[in-house]
């Protein structure tokens, strides 16, 4: 589970980066078949460049131009799903939520019951979510489901095209290899050779050392990947 905390002021930051670091740290003990990582921002620009990465958020801004609300609300209408989590300090804005809102409280000082409490809520959470691919274009990011997503090719050094089930193709100033990272968690989005990546659902056929997409494109690839699409 990726965490994201972001607070601007440092001591309670680091407060509860060991807070978290000897709770996970508990958890991996005990079932380390679920990792968690743990990144620290202070300040929201640095987390609005990739907030979609994250399964879980824990924010707190006392300094900032923008409030914990309005981050919260900012997050939550660029498409954020993950659990978020308020943790008012200094400045307690947590009156303003509203329900859709969608966020758990933790009042600092932090409780370490508290915490595990909104662990186990943002794990449960985690499960039950039907994950998204976010596809990283010029101007924005789209999140896609699975389904929705056909295949992705290099057209530059640092550029991809990702083709989408509507018909977009959005240009990414990304490398194919950070792509192919996010789509781990997808079962039928396979790496197909350093070109491509491609959802197998579309792959019209194959042949020896070959794919043809089903939009009548054709790649190259090792008889381990055709192998691996006819499973």
């Amino acid at each position: 589970m990726h965490i994201a905390v972001c607070m601007d002021v440092a001591p309670d930051r680091k407060q509860l980066e060991r807070l978290l670091g000897r709770s996970t740290d508990a958890r991996i003990a005990l079932d380390p078949g679920v990792p968690y990582y743990i990144q620290s921002y202070g300040n929201k620009e640095a987390l609005l460049a990739r907030p979609f990465m994250y399964d879980m958020f824990f924010i707190d801004l006392v300094n900032d131009d923008v409030t914990s609300v309005e981050l919260i609300r900012k997050l939550r209408n660029l498409g954020v799903t993950a659990t978020i989590v308020m943790c008012p300090s200094r400045v307690d804005l947590s009156g303003e939520l509203t329900p859709e809102d969608n966020v758990l409280i933790l009042k600092q000082p932090i409780q370490k019951d508290r915490l595990e409490y909104v662990l186990d809520r943002a794990l449960a959470a985690n499960t039950e979510r039907k994950p998204k691919l976010d596809i990283r274009g010029k101007h924005k990011t789209d999140l896609v489901y699975e389904e929705d997503f056909l295949y992705a090719e290099k057209t530059g050094e640092m550029m991809i095209e990702a083709h989408l089930s509507d018909g977009r193709v959005i240009q990414c100033f990304e490398t194919l290899d950070s792509l192919a990272r996010r789509c781990d968690k997808f079962g039928k989005i396979v790496c197909m050779s350093g070109n491509l990546i491609a959802n197998k659902d579309y792959v019209a056929s194959t042949g020896f050392g070959s794919v043809e997409l089903k939009d009548g494109k054709k790649f190259r690839v090792t008889h381990k990947v055709v192998r691996e699409i006819k499973s």
